[in-house]
């Protein structure tokens, strides 16, 4: 027999090679098992994210498995940064706070989601979601601050338009809850003062001013309407010298004039009871309490939403940016389920279908009013089941928007995220108590003063 051919060394190379990579390349293993999301809302229950969730499966065939993280939003975060670093969490999808997308991709606890999102999602949300030149999360859904304002009482004595700014709105609330509360004292006397007569003391704003995120929320808003840049990254250098001092110090006048020393107590819940109770004329408030104080007021008073005051200098007006993102985990073992959750999750039907039961969606195209704006393809009947703050109920019937939604999608383009950086935990810890400190004091301004400097350290990692 005769001896084969030698094959020429470059063929025998790229068998070689063809051979190796059919080893590990070739169709790939089917993902396992249920896409476990991690979240620190409870969407294990009926409501509208459920549905979603639901839908998704019967479409897929797959299941999604909820973890329910702990009540506190500290505790959400520490356990999710924790089981993260550990390289084992166990996890494929996180729903994690605007405020912890930096944070979680420098500690390498998500993994990146490409390099840009859809033109739809609106420019303002889209820059929670960025850290590093990189998109790392998808937003879900999202939150702007609106200022309520009792209609009733500002049209009796003589308003018919919420106040432009916030010098205007201490004027309306010193004149306004004035004469109302000298109207409602003249009305007991009269009475016999008998406690039937009696109607609570009316203040000009009750906020979220108890030590916890919703105070750096307000002290944000503050230090923007007194000329503060958003998109800084110092509050010692350039125009945002002196607008953090600027701000607290707003806050402490406020508080000193129009609002009650209670609000120093108050979060969302606690300040919504006092506005729908009839104990203040205006209040800073996500609008998912919106439907809560529609159904707590007594019937005949009327009240309405509007954008937060602007600034005086240009009239900007500036909320800061809530709400949720999804991510993947860096250790996810079913990258692609998770991947495909998140992005149906997150298309233009589920956010209108978001928009439609009380959430505040994150792409442009679910505010629309015309024949392109997408439909919601959940059934109606899913809309009367939860998620929809204190009253567990939509605030609007089946397939319309919420009568806020053109107030809120202005106050959403306008609206402006908190600083984006790995440590800024550090720095909201350091504005709650350095911020509560000076509220609770009885002079001076040294706190608010050395606020700035300490706020510069912590969002650069020198402070703690």
């Amino acid at each position: 027999m005769r001896a084969r051919a030698a094959l020429p060394a470059a063929l025998l190379a790229l068998l070689v090679t063809a051979a190796a990579g059919g080893c590990t390349s070739g169709p790939p293993h089917p993902e396992e098992g249920a896409i476990v999301l991690a979240t620190g809302s409870d969407l294990s229950s009926s409501g509208v994210r459920q549905d979603l969730i639901h839908a998704w499966e019967r479409r897929t065939g797959r299941t999604v498995r909820i973890v329910k993280l702990p009540d506190t939003a500290d505790g959400q975060r520490s356990q999710l940064l924790a089981a993260g670093q550990s390289g084992n969490s166990g996890y494929d999808v996180l729903n994690i706070d605007v405020a912890w997308t930096a944070e979680f991709a420098a500690a390498g606890v998500i993994r990146p989601w490409g390099p840009s999102l859809d033109g739809d999602f609106l420019p303002s949300v889209v820059k929670t979601t960025r850290y590093d030149g990189k998109v790392w999360a998808v937003p879900f859904n999202t939150d702007a601050g609106l200022l309520y304002y009792r209609k009733d009482i500002l049209h009796d004595y003589g308003y018919d338009q919420p106040p432009g700014n916030w010098g205007e709105l201490k004027n309306i609330s010193v004149q306004v809850a004035g004469a109302y509360n000298r109207k409602a004292r003249a009305a007991r006397t009269a009475a016999g003062g008998t406690q039937a007569a009696a109607a609570p003391t009316l203040y000009g704003l009750v906020a979220q001013l108890r030590p916890y995120e919703g105070l750096t929320v307000n002290t944000l808003e503050s230090a923007w309407a007194n000329g503060g840049d958003p998109e800084a990254t110092s509050f010692t250098k350039g125009e945002q010298v002196g607008s953090l001092q600027l701000g607290v110090t707003a806050l402490k006048d406020q508080l000193d004039s129009i609002m009650p020393h209670e609000a120093t107590a108050m979060d969302e819940t606690e300040s919504r009871r006092w506005f729908a109770d009839g104990r203040a004329l205006f209040m800073r408030n996500w609008p998912v309490e919106y439907a809560s104080v529609a159904e707590k007021l007594r019937p005949g008073v009327q009240f309405d939403v509007a954008e937060l005051p602007g600034r005086p200098t240009d009239g900007r007006r500036i909320s800061v940016l809530g709400g949720q993102n999804l991510a993947i985990a860096a250790d996810s073992t079913r990258p692609a389920g998770a991947r495909s959750l998140i992005a149906a999750l997150t298309d233009p039907e589920s956010e209108r279908c978001l928009l439609e039961r009380g959430f505040a969606a994150t792409r442009a195209s679910a505010y629309g009013t015309g024949a392109a704006t997408p439909r919601c393809p959940l059934p109606p009947g899913d809309a009367q089941r939860g998620e929809h703050g204190a009253t567990g109920r939509p605030p609007v019937p089946p397939g319309q928007e919420p009568p806020y939604t053109r107030t809120l999608y202005a106050a959403l383009r306008a609206a402006e995220p908190r600083p984006r950086s790995a440590h800024y935990q550090t720095f909201s810890k350091v504005v709650q108590i350095r911020v509560s400190e000076y509220l609770n004091s009885t002079g001076g301004t040294a706190i608010a003063d050395e606020l700035a400097r300490e706020a510069d350290e912590a969002l650069s990692g020198r402070n703690g």
